[in-house]
């Protein structure tokens, strides 16, 4: 995997703000998106398994999610009730869908490059349907 391994940190976006207006989410999940300092690990573990490592000014949140499988997770904030499911796309794509309680699915797809990655996020049902977040890797 292209990604594997490697630290990634945002060095910018398009349309985060008119996504997030409609989008409803949590102020903290906003702050971590578009802030400059969490720093983003996606590991493969093995063929079916990723560990996603995310460390923030306030702390290390890590993850390991068996891919393909949709599981109950916490929100940033600490509430329970979201679900999220992680797929790959050959080397470079990895898809990650989240369905919130109240029904509404927001997916994220991103493409991992030598150096960089984007992070394309849609928004079923909603009219601003589509943001990016670009990251490079940090050595």
């Amino acid at each position: 995997m292209s990604f594997s391994g490697k630290k990634f940190r945002r060095t910018g976006g398009s349309n985060l703000d008119d996504f997030f207006k409609e989008s409803n989410a949590p102020e903290q999940y906003k702050k971590m998106l578009c802030s400059n300092a969490p720093t983003w690990c996606y590991t493969m573990l093995d063929a079916q398994t990723l560990k996603l490592e995310v460390q923030t000014d306030n702390g290390h949140l890590k993850y390991i999610f068996p891919l393909g499988v949709e599981q109950e997770v916490r929100r940033v904030d600490g509430v329970k009730g979201a679900y999220m499911t992680f797929t790959l796309e050959g080397d470079n794509v990895l898809k990650q869908r989240i369905r919130k309680p109240n029904g509404t699915i927001a997916n994220f797809k991103r493409e991992f490059f030598e150096r960089s990655a984007v992070m394309t996020i849609t928004m079923e049902g909603a009219d601003v349907r589509k943001a990016h977040v670009f990251y490079e890797v940090v050595d």
